[in-house]
């Protein structure tokens, strides 16, 4: 059984942000293909909530990868998946408000 997907509203904005830098600086088909990527690792997650590994310091929060250069974290429900936000890997962990 298949969990469904929450966004935030942190989610929402640093997705957002990563489609802006996107279509700003790569092509239409980089676009669509995040938009793939994402869609599919989404539908992964909802299927199988634990495949991508908790984070060391917050135990709940799990991070998934999306590209070389984005991942994702999520926190499990009890009855739905919440993704709190995406980041750019290339950042350095202590840059993220």
């Amino acid at each position: 059984m298949s969990l469904p997907i929450h966004w935030s509203e942190e989610a929402q904005d640093t997705f957002d942000d990563i489609i802006t830098h996107l279509e700003l600086n790569w092509s239409e088909k980089e676009v669509r293909k995040f938009f793939r990527t994402t869609r599919d690792v989404l539908k992964q997650i909802s299927l199988f909530p634990l495949m991508y590994k908790a984070s060391k310091s917050r135990r709940e929060i799990r991070r998934g990868f999306l590209t070389k250069q984005c991942s994702l974290f999520y926190e499990i429900k009890e009855d739905h998946i919440l993704l709190l936000y995406f980041w750019d890997n290339r950042r350095k962990p202590t840059s993220r408000n």
